[in-house]
């Protein structure tokens, strides 16, 4: 049996106001609309306590305008489509109070949970950046030390917080050549999913994999473990201009249909 999955929902998309996107909220709306979506939810970037020169997230004033501008869009689009405010936190395992309290301050519809900085020293590197400083850094500290800490990161952001659903899993380093994940790693996911089950948390299919690797984030053998669990899938397409939103969202039902029992 095919996997479940709402194709009609798009529970991940960006704005400029994060600082790495393009687009105003509408426009992200009208593209949903066009797609025939029903549900669209922006997912701004939460980010606590992170030394990082170039912000890529939003600060409280942002917020301020996420959620006027949103709440002008629920009403322009009533009976058109479902638009819904939430927030892709980024872990950090030295902040977790902050971070509780940040999320305590809004009222977020959907709380996605993501690890996007390695702490280095002083100050923290970009685990999904392209930019060729970043990529020798990791490769000098070692890819297997990094995933290490990223999914010890996830693990622990799942138990010590609450969140509906774990973004892009397997996206760490994704631009540096050559990444492969050994047994240890994949012992790591598998307590991961059980977090997940145990918190009734969803697995996120992130539909921008299939731009940067022909396949979406998770990997097809991550997808079936957590199917094994029963954890629920949600679509995403981690859309930063609006042509992305709902992207790819059609190749989903044979991808999971493929999947392995």
């Amino acid at each position: 049996m095919t996997p479940s999955i709402d194709i009609h929902e798009d529970g991940h998309v960006h704005t400029r106001l994060c600082n790495h996107a393009v687009g105003e909220m509408e426009d992200y709306v009208e593209q949903a609309v066009q797609r025939g979506l029903t549900t669209l939810i922006f997912l701004e970037h939460l980010e606590t306590d992170i030394r990082y020169p170039l912000p890529s997230w939003l600060e409280d004033e942002d917020f301020a305008v996420y959620f006027r501008e949103g709440e002008r869009l629920k009403q322009q689009y009533r009976g058109v489509i479902d638009i819904r405010l939430g927030a892709e936190t980024g872990f950090n395992p030295a902040a977790i109070p902050g971070i509780r309290r940040r999320l305590a301050d809004y009222p977020f519809e959907r709380v996605g949970m993501s690890c996007h900085f390695y702490r280095h020293g002083d100050v923290h590197l970009n685990l999904l950046s392209n930019r060729r400083q970043s990529l020798d850094q990791f490769a000098t500290i070692g890819a297997d030390t990094v995933i290490t800490a990223y999914f010890n990161a996830l693990t622990e952001a799942v138990a010590a917080l609450d969140c509906d659903v774990l973004c892009h899993l397997d996206a760490v380093l994704r631009h540096l050549p050559g990444i492969r994940f050994n047994d240890g790693h994949r012992r790591q996911i598998e307590q991961l999913l059980d977090n997940m089950q145990a918190k009734n948390v969803a697995l996120e299919i992130n539909t921008s994999g299939f731009d940067y690797r022909g396949i979406p984030f998770p990997a097809d053998w991550i997808v079936a473990e957590a199917l094994r669990r029963g954890i629920p899938l949600r679509a995403g397409s981690d859309a930063h201009q609006p042509s992305e939103v709902g992207r790819h969202f059609d190749r989903l039902p044979a991808y999971l249909a493929a999947i392995p029992e």
